[in-house]
């Protein structure tokens, strides 16, 4: 399975967001996972030390929800 995380972005619905790209994820994502280039971007960011507000600002997401990538990177590096 394919790490993911739900979120709820600038259009204000709550789905599930893949947090790898497409090509670590070839597999059918099923109808709920979606993949979103900002947020995939900010895991990356957030795994390498990013600051939250930053990657809220550069990847122009919500502050919650780039608080819950934060989070699922953190949780990822301890594994």
């Amino acid at each position: 399975m394919c790490p993911r995380v739900r979120l709820t972005l600038h259009d204000g619905t709550e789905r599930d967001y893949l947090l790898d790209g497409p090509s670590s994820c070839p597999r059918p994502r099923g109808p709920h996972a979606t993949y979103e280039q900002r947020v995939h971007l900010a895991y990356v960011l957030a795994r390498q030390g990013h600051d939250t507000c930053w990657l809220a600002r550069f990847a122009d997401l919500p502050l919650p929800a780039a608080e819950r990538v934060t989070e699922a990177a953190a949780r990822a590096d301890r594994t």
